[in-house]
């Protein structure tokens, strides 16, 4: 099981720059005690035009997460940088919510672009939806994609379902997206997906 935090931070005008640097150094504490943390921008979709950014945490367990997270909120250079983000204010934050991936693992080499994609379905469906993971899985892995899919634990949407695609460079995402936009067993899994669950929000990614 993999555990995932994640903070959205979206910058407030004249504040990228600075709010970049802080999320870096947020993801620097937490990797500090025991999180697998990284920053990753939103370039395209959902989000993306004013310098959006997600900080995430990925842990083995919840007991990990938990350990993890009362470490670093009392290091001192994280309690530092929360003081910084009250006093002198460059992005909204919003989180952290907790989800947890049903299918797939954190990326196990460099993956430095991903496509998340955020279906509206009800946990009824989760099964079928886990049916469907192993057809979708080896499919992408055939253009050496790596696949994952999470749910929330804690948020305030948790009829939110989230697949993860994850590609080697932004050239190996388009070259994929042309090849699966025309491939009859991807439009089929994609057209069962949709009769389980409304696809709502998708997004790219870059990992800075």
């Amino acid at each position: 099981m993999t555990v995932i935090s994640v903070r959205e931070v979206s910058p407030l005008p004249g504040g990228a720059e600075e709010a970049e640097q802080r999320c870096k150094q947020a993801a620097a504490i937490m990797t500090k005690h025991g999180a697998h943390a990284w920053v990753a921008r939103v370039v395209a979709g959902d989000r993306s035009g004013a310098g959006a950014m997600d900080v995430y945490g990925a842990y083995p367990s919840f007991s990990a997460g938990a350990k993890s997270f009362l470490a670093f909120s009392a290091d001192p250079d994280m309690i530092a940088l929360r003081n910084k983000a009250q006093t002198a204010q460059v992005a909204d934050m919003r989180g952290p919510w907790v989800g947890r991936l049903i299918f797939g693992d954190p990326a196990s080499a460099p993956r430095p672009i991903s496509v998340h994609r955020d279906y509206q379905m009800s946990r009824s469906n989760m099964p079928a939806v886990m049916e469907l993971a192993p057809q979708l899985n080896k499919l992408m892995g055939s253009q050496d994609v790596d696949v994952a899919i999470g749910q929330v634990i804690h948020g305030e949407d948790h009829e939110m379902m989230r697949v993860i695609y994850r590609f080697k460079s932004m050239d190996h995402w388009g070259e994929t997206l042309d090849h699966m936009s025309v491939n009859e067993e991807f439009v089929s899994l994609v057209m069962k997906a949709d009769e389980l669950g409304t696809l709502k929000k998708s997004r790219v990614l870059q990992t800075i």
